[in-house]
């Protein structure tokens, strides 16, 4: 039997085979598989080494986060060394987002996120982003395929926008990779720091969406 010191480590370890274990969604969270990766709702400790995927400067030129949701960058790299299944529950998400972190199984560490979320007009938007060692592998194709599964498989969706900065060409060839197609769609948008852009936009349809057991987005005007 585990003494009191060790019990928290053992309650640790074992929440995280649990968790790398999970693919499939109840009421706590989403889970599901696509080719390297594990998506799945994050703890709070997975959720602030996602984060810190996206908080660099070449990602910043494009998701315009505000100054105090960007991780510094003394703090980024213990945050990217979260071990992913470890950490309390993430207990205050966005109340207009369903997020999923991106896990690499193989390299055991957290690696990206992907959400689908309410629009400018009320209507399901998907979007997400990579840490900075795994852009420019294709990889992205599969960021926003998983982004797709969320919203049609598990969301039951039927339609799905997502936007790109006009001059983003590698992120519209991974949403076009993944299936979207150009769509018409507001020449502008404004980002969370309050620039504002010029816009591409992107639509999936799915005639048959279909919903999961994990939590639904009933805030989105659909």
């Amino acid at each position: 039997m585990a003494n009191v010191s060790e019990a928290p480590l053992f309650g640790r370890l074992t929440r995280r085979g649990r968790l790398m274990a999970k693919r499939t969604c109840d009421r706590r969270g989403h889970a599901f598989a696509l080719g390297r990766f594990l998506f799945r709702t994050p703890t709070a400790w997975e959720y602030a080494a996602a984060v810190a995927c996206g908080s660099d400067p070449a990602a910043q030129r494009w998701l315009g986060w505000l100054p105090d949701s960007v991780v510094e960058e003394s703090m980024r790299g213990e945050a990217l060394r979260v071990a992913p299944g470890t950490g309390p529950d993430w207990t205050t998400p966005d109340p207009q987002s369903v997020d999923v972190v991106a896990i690499d199984l193989g390299a055991g560490r957290c690696v990206g996120l992907v959400s689908v979320h309410s629009g400018e007009d009320g209507g399901p938007e998907t979007g997400g982003y990579l840490a900075p060692d795994y852009r420019g592998h294709g990889l992205g194709r599969d960021l926003f395929t998983a982004g797709l599964l969320l919203a049609h498989e598990h969301l039951g969706l039927f339609r799905v926008r997502a936007g790109a900065e006009v001059g983003n060409v590698s992120s519209g060839r991974s949403l076009e990779a993944a299936g979207l197609r150009r769509a018409p769609g507001p020449p502008r948008y404004t980002l969370p720091n309050g620039r504002v852009s010029e816009a591409w936009w992107y639509q999936h349809d799915n005639p048959r969406p279909h919903r999961c057991a994990g939590p639904q987005a009933r805030w989105l005007t659909v």
